[in-house]
């Protein structure tokens, strides 16, 4: 399974989201430091989830971290995190 599909069903699994919105930008990282080709490794995500209620943004991120703790653990190297809460998103 492609990362981005991983990536997909573990955030849709937990979070329940009422919006999700996930961007492969690994390719913008081209002739950065460790750069490989074709491989899924820069990401951009929003997530709208009534979980993220009562939570600051620091939370909120640790919660999505968690999460993809594993795909840390193999090549992921980093993920841009936008998290808000349905009455955040609808004033966004």
């Amino acid at each position: 399974m492609k990362r981005k599909s991983k990536i997909e069903k573990i955030i849709t699994n937990f979070f329940k989201p009422y919006y999700f919105s996930i961007s492969d930008v690994s390719e913008e990282h081209r002739g950065h430091q460790n750069f490989r080709e074709n491989v899924e490794s820069h990401f951009e995500i929003i997530i709208v989830s009534e979980k993220f209620y009562n939570r600051n943004k620091i939370d909120r991120h640790r919660m999505v971290n968690k999460c993809l703790k594993e795909e840390f653990l193999l090549d992921l190297h980093s993920v841009i995190i936008k998290t808000y809460t349905i009455d955040e998103y609808k004033n966004v």
